[in-house]
């Protein structure tokens, strides 16, 4: 297995573990991660896609959550030394936004991962800035079948 320390800012690294590729990768780097969890985050950029009226929409801050749940399975992969697969969003349940982030802000989310199993992960997932909670929710990422 790679040694490895965190945090883990080498797009090199980062872009062998999520299927995205730029203009839609939403995170820029790799806190913690063990089997029950993962932390990833991104600063909010103005070049960003789904920036608008001076702050990230909802359909980047869920593809951030996303993708950081596909960090946690591809990271697996690459500790292994293995390709990562390609996943997607099979559900999302209780998601509460409470506000969104804005330009030059960064944001952290975490995801327990309550289930895995046959290439379905299920998790809970908090999307912060410093200590305040943005969003919430749980989602179920699901691997494409190859």
């Amino acid at each position: 297995m790679k040694t490895v320390t965190f945090p883990i800012t080498s797009e090199e690294i980062l872009l062998k573990c999520i299927p995205q590729r730029m203009p839609i990768v939403m995170v820029d780097c790799l806190l913690s991660y063990n089997e029950a969890f993962v932390s990833a985050g991104l600063l909010i950029k103005t070049e960003n896609i789904f920036t608008e009226n001076d702050a990230l929409q909802e359909p980047g801050l869920i593809e951030h959550m996303a993708q950081t749940v596909a960090l946690h399975t591809g990271f697996g992969y690459y500790l292994k030394k293995e390709t990562a697969p390609t996943g997607y969003i099979g559900s999302i349940s209780g998601l509460k936004i409470n506000r969104l982030p804005k330009i030059n802000e960064h944001i952290t989310t975490e995801a327990t991962i309550l289930h895995e199993f046959a290439g379905v992960t299920l998790v809970d997932i908090v999307s912060k800035s410093k200590d305040e909670i943005i969003a919430s929710g749980q989602m179920k990422t699901v691997i494409a079948k190859q």
